[in-house]
């Protein structure tokens, strides 16, 4: 079972299966969009934004925090990476990489108008699944 902020709104994915564009540059700052860790399982509500057409998603600051249920999205990430992700009634094979480098974490984070960078926060790019891109 997962535990995470806004698992009230998970829901099952829809919308239509297509291969991963190489540039999510259509994606604004804050586009809502749900994140599919295990294929079946509900998919969690999350913003998705774009930074040089690659997406992304990152975490609250509460994701490293011990859950009385359940794990944090984040972790089961960490640990299985493929993921699908619906985005605009689209559903696309993604790999998470979690983005773990301090002074790209911090200029992601100030890019976004965090005042301060809490240190749970964390931040994943998504690449399209290999041989699923157009």
């Amino acid at each position: 079972m997962l535990n995470g902020c806004g698992y009230f709104a998970a829901r099952n994915l829809s919308g239509e299966e297509v291969p991963a564009p190489k540039d999510f540059s259509f994606v604004g700052e804050r586009d809502p969009c749900y994140l599919e860790l295990n294929e079946g399982q509900k998919g969690l509500r999350m913003n998705c934004f774009q930074i040089n057409g690659d997406l992304h998603i990152h975490s609250s600051r509460w994701a490293r925090l011990p859950r009385l249920s359940g794990e944090s999205w984040t972790v089961t990430v960490r640990r299985q990476p493929a993921v699908r992700i619906e985005l605009a009634d689209k559903i696309y094979s993604m790999r998470a990489e979690p983005l773990d480098d301090e002074n790209t974490r911090l200029k992601i984070l100030d890019n976004r108008g965090y005042w301060y960078a809490w240190d749970g926060i964390q931040v994943f790019r998504f690449e399209p699944v290999e041989g699923n891109d157009q």
